[in-house]
């Protein structure tokens, strides 16, 4: 089954049009394909439609919606909203093939966990993409309740004829003037939250170095050069009293970039100061990364700084370039000791962020 940019479907009474369409891929014992489309049926009120073919040849469809719970994929079962769930598929699912907006590449992987509650009729899915997790709730529904049209979205598909008519008879008078006028605000006001949604994504601030360009909070000081491959890192000072607060404030002027939080796992601990190997006394430096860059918060002679650089400021051989510490970035940068502290209060600014943007018009555009 393939629908098309624009169709039109039931649900129920519900009427939807297809905004979007992402097709899956995974490989196994056996090949299985699936789609999910994104549908709408009005301003901020669109979800994921799931298409899937049994062994039957019948279809099996379930609908989604963002879920804002933090769900756990190392967990077997969980507690949300009073009821239990338990993970029943998981595995990885490779973009096939796409249209529309769908915030995707082809061949871009992610792994999924998917979770049934106790009466089989809820399930919340998670999908781990490279630089993102992204959470669900969905409900399988029957075949019954879906039907299908081959009508594409009429508002667009009368703009366009009524444009046509008038081209070829070169003839408008006040009547079809005033019904054209009238598409065109229609057809405006139909597509103008699709197109807020699309640019309200894209210009979200995921840089650290822009933020700190642009933050009253921070002042450059110096730049240092990598001797291996001549690409730079800058430094900053912070106007914040601590480490904590800065990388805080960081995660909150970048809510949507940071991918991950890491602690300094290569120092000595001592009375709450960490002695690095160069003999000079800082408190423990705490490391952000987004998807093109490294950042590292520290204290040195009693003022906090940031280090930010893009990720090919490191060469081959791991050797960071800095006066004292560059042992600890690198070490940092590497580190999988993520910590839970502050990757706990990046995901809570991340979903403040978007459900900021959502409930405003914008929105995300991927995943089921």
């Amino acid at each position: 089954m393939e629908l098309k940019k624009g169709q039109i479907l039931y649900i129920d009474n519900d009427k939807y049009f297809v905004v979007n369409m992402i097709e899956y891929l995974e490989r196994g014992e056996e090949t299985w394909i699936w789609k999910e489309y994104e549908i709408s049926k009005g301003i901020g009120n669109n979800k994921w439609l799931c298409i899937e073919e049994t062994e039957n040849g019948k279809f099996e469809y379930s609908i989604y919606e963002p879920c804002h719970s933090r769900v756990d994929i190392n967990e077997l079962e969980f507690i949300y909203n009073g009821s239990k769930y338990e993970l029943y598929e998981k595995g990885t699912e490779t973009v096939k093939d796409y249209f529309g907006n769908a915030d995707v590449d082809r061949y871009e992987s992610a792994e999924y966990f998917d979770y049934i509650s106790e009466d089989k009729t809820t399930i919340i899915s998670v999908e781990k993409w490279e630089d993102e997790i992204e959470n669900s709730i969905g409900k399988y529904i029957d075949e019954s309740r879906v039907r299908i049209t081959d009508e594409i979205n009429s508002t667009s598909m009368s703009y366009a004829n009524t444009s046509a008519s008038v081209t070829n008879s070169q003839k408008v008078d006040a009547g079809q003037k005033a019904t054209k006028i009238f598409l065109v605000i229609m057809t405006l006001l139909i597509f103008f939250p699709m197109i807020f949604s699309l640019f309200s994504g894209i210009f979200v601030n995921k840089s650290i170095e822009k933020y700190l360009e642009k933050s009253a909070e921070y002042k450059y000081v110096t730049s240092i050069t990598n001797n291996s491959n001549n690409k730079k890192a800058k430094v900053y000072e912070s106007t914040l009293a601590t480490i904590d607060a800065t990388v805080k404030d960081i995660i909150d002027g970048v809510p949507e970039g940071i991918e991950k939080v890491a602690s300094d796992t290569d120092s000595i601990t001592t009375n709450n100061t960490i002695s690095s190997n160069n003999s000079s006394t800082t408190e423990g430096g705490i490391g952000l990364q987004t998807k093109k860059e490294y950042a590292y918060v520290y204290k040195e002679n009693e003022k906090i700084y940031v280090q930010v650089s893009s990720k090919e400021y490191m060469n081959n051989s791991g050797t960071m370039y800095h006066s004292r510490h560059y042992h600890h970035y690198y070490r940092t940068y590497t580190s999988e000791r993520t910590n839970p502290t502050y990757t706990n209060y990046a995901y809570s600014a991340r979903q403040r962020s978007i459900n900021s943007r959502i409930s405003s018009g914008g929105g995300t555009s991927s995943g089921k």
